[in-house]
């Protein structure tokens, strides 16, 4: 258990009185700073710091080391091949080479140290933060940006004391005072995009030593899939396609065109003014990332972590795994308990995951939740017209919430997510690669073209050069806090770099019905190789929607194609049946209800159900096929005035 897990025990001493020891003045200065960094590493808030400021570091020497060998060799700045990504690393040497081995370019003899340090009694004080009073030892700051010298060798250096960093500036002799530490800083700042090497600290502890790294366009560095069988690796296949992966585009505000980007503390006070502005994204289809939504501590997801969360070490839980999906793609299943895949994040050779785990409790924020209209308009406001009958399909409230459990290097094949829903996704602890995918072409597609190339997108890197020139693509990279809403049918694909947990759920809004009706119509034509998971609630929740008509606040807006949408997918329901299912093997007390509605509000506006859905299908803008444009708002007062006799009590 490393020692900084352990705030009630102290540092071990290898010299235990150093007044009394023959060390040379030097060695005690060094002996002096591992106790203080040990010192300073029982405090986990502290560690975390000093871990991430590590891994920085070591990443920036290894890069000035390239660059010298690279400018001593003589070489051009040959990028990658075309089409082929960022260049992969092959990683060097393994982390406890990197802890034994000091850096090639050594110190001066002089290491910058807080005077007051060389005048502080032999004994360390007892765990607490970092700047607790009057026991805490202070030490100069530019102590944490100089290179501590490579140890001498009768005095080896311990792998929990080293610090690698730039090589220090000459020694200053500062006046003799206390310098307070800074205070542990957030987890955003310590997930800067600036040094964010996310694979040194994981290589051979939970992944293989021989896990190759990529570079993101974000500036960040991770693993690629690994898992070695007869000096083989057997996910080389995933390890390519991440690495294709990894060369698309950031998404960032000030250039995508299909994702809005926003942060929650603008809105914080504003819950209305910020769901309309999600509402006009996702109705355009739009995927909407709202960073820091909230502020999770730093965590370590272990048991106790899961354990806070309501679930329980005992837990059966089904996993995907990643070996077993290289034998067989379509069933990469095994029953285990949350303990047993808690303990093989630190198997090197297990790459694994758990999807829909049992979270009711969540859902979304409470700020948001009126979004979704299946649970607050369909479900929460139809009960008195309609009661609840005995048949109700439980998906309808369990799809609405789970949690994502994920260990490093996991990756995600493209996809869209079944029953035409809406899907958030919140990161709690760990980190996300979310890319999403729009054709280049999309507004000139028309339903049937889209749903036979859909299948391209399925196989990522054999089809890369295709899709490169067809699909725009671009990452979202999600931190803890973050949380990204993605419309109706939303092609994309996931790589977790390290250990996850994230809470998300599907959901359905008035305004993306006809986005919902194009996903569904997508599944029915290829439901066997572009969904995830086939749930059968979708058509009880539809019903619902349709029953609230006539009852509708006002303040939601609703657009001509939508509303055809939601209509047809109820009159006309076994037309959006996923492949490879069932037709629904029964009818609810809802049924009637919403079929009369619904013909009243075709009738209306459509004459009939024939006109309606060439209206739905036809160019809805100047030269546009665009199956994604939502049409016209729809008038309330006619909408009312032809359900008014609906809303008789």
């Amino acid at each position: 258990m490393p020692q900084h897990d352990q705030p009630d025990k102290k540092p071990r001493l290898q010299h235990a009185d150093l007044s009394e020891s023959n060390l040379t003045e030097q060695e005690k200065q060094r002996e002096r700073q591992r106790r203080w960094l040990a010192n300073e590493k029982r405090d986990p808030a502290r560690a975390q710091e000093i871990k991430e400021r590590n891994a920085a570091n070591k990443r920036a020497w290894r890069k000035r080391k390239k660059e010298e060998k690279e400018k001593a060799d003589q070489t051009g700045n040959a990028g990658p091949a075309e089409g082929q990504g960022p260049a992969k690393k092959q990683r060097v040497s393994s982390p406890e080479t990197h802890a034994e081995a000091g850096p090639s370019n050594s110190a001066p003899d002089d290491i910058p140290i807080n005077p007051i340090l060389l005048n502080q009694e032999e004994t360390l004080p007892q765990a607490g933060p970092s700047n607790s009073g009057p026991d805490h030892i202070p030490i100069d700051p530019l102590l944490l940006n100089q290179e501590i010298a490579a140890p001498t060798p009768t005095l080896p250096l311990m792998r929990d004391a080293e610090v690698m960093t730039d090589a220090p500036e000459p020694f200053v002799n500062l006046p003799v005072e206390i310098i307070p530490v800074p205070s542990s800083p957030t987890f955003s700042t310590l997930t800067n995009l600036d040094s964010r090497d996310r694979a040194t600290p994981i290589i051979g502890t939970q992944v293989h030593e021989k896990s190759d790294t990529i570079d993101w366009s974000d500036g960040s560095t991770t693993v690629l899939p690994c898992i070695m069988r007869d000096g083989v690796n057997i996910c080389q296949e995933d390890a390519d396609t991440v690495a294709f992966f990894a060369s698309l585009p950031e998404s960032l505000p000030e250039t995508s065109k299909n994702v809005v980007h926003l942060h929650y503390k603008d809105w914080r006070t504003k819950s209305r003014q910020l769901c309309d502005e999600i509402s006009a994204a996702i109705r355009v289809n739009k995927a909407v990332v709202i960073r820091n939504i909230s502020t999770p501590e730093p965590a370590t997801l272990d048991l106790d972590y899961l354990e806070d969360r309501g679930m329980s070490d005992l837990m059966h839980v089904v996993i995907h795994d990643a070996e077993q999906r290289t034998k067989d793609f379509t069933f990469p299943h095994q029953h285990a308990t949350l303990e047993e895949f808690v303990n093989n994040i630190h198997d090197p050779n297990k790459i694994q995951c758990i999807l829909d785990v049992g979270y009711g409790q969540g859902g979304l924020p409470s700020a948001l939740s009126t979004l979704d209209s299946g649970i607050v308009n369909g479900w929460n406001q139809t009960t008195v017209d309609c009661p609840v009958g005995e048949k109700v399909h439980p998906d309808n409230f369990t799809v609405h919430s789970w949690a994502l459990i994920h260990s490093p290097a996991f990756w995600t094949h493209p996809h869209h997510d079944s029953d035409g829903s809406l899907t958030f996704v919140q990161v709690e602890t760990g980190e996300k690669k979310w890319g999403l995918w729009r054709h280049v072409h999309e507004d000139m597609l028309t339903r049937t073209h889209l749903s036979e190339i859909a299948p391209e997108l399925t196989d990522l890197y054999q089809n890369r050069k295709k899709i490169q020139e067809t699909w725009h693509g671009e990452i979202v990279t999600l931190l803890p806090g973050d949380m990204l809403i993605q419309p109706p049918g939303q092609f994309h694909a996931v790589y977790t770099p390290v250990t996850s947990f994230a809470t998300g759920g599907h959901f359905y809004n008035y305004e993306t019905m006809h986005l919902t009706e194009l996903s569904r119509y997508i599944d029915h034509k290829q439901g066997r190789t572009l969904t995830n998971q086939v749930h059968e609630h979708s058509l009880e929740t539809f019903q619902r929607m349709v029953i609230n008509l006539p009852r509708i606040s006002r303040r939601i807006k609703l657009y001509s194609r939508p509303l055809i949408a939601l209509c047809i997918m109820v009159l006309d329901c076994n037309k959006y049946v996923a492949a490879g299912t069932e037709k629904p093997k029964f009818k609810t007390n809802t049924t009637k209800p919403a079929h009369d509605i619904a013909n009243a509000i075709i009738k209306n506006f459509w004459k009939d159900l024939k006109n309606a859905t060439s209206v739905y299908r036809k160019k809805q803008i100047h030269g546009s096929n665009s199956q994604t444009h939502p049409g016209e708002p729809i008038s309330r007062d006619e909408l009312l005035n032809c359900l008014k006799r609906f809303t008789a009590l």
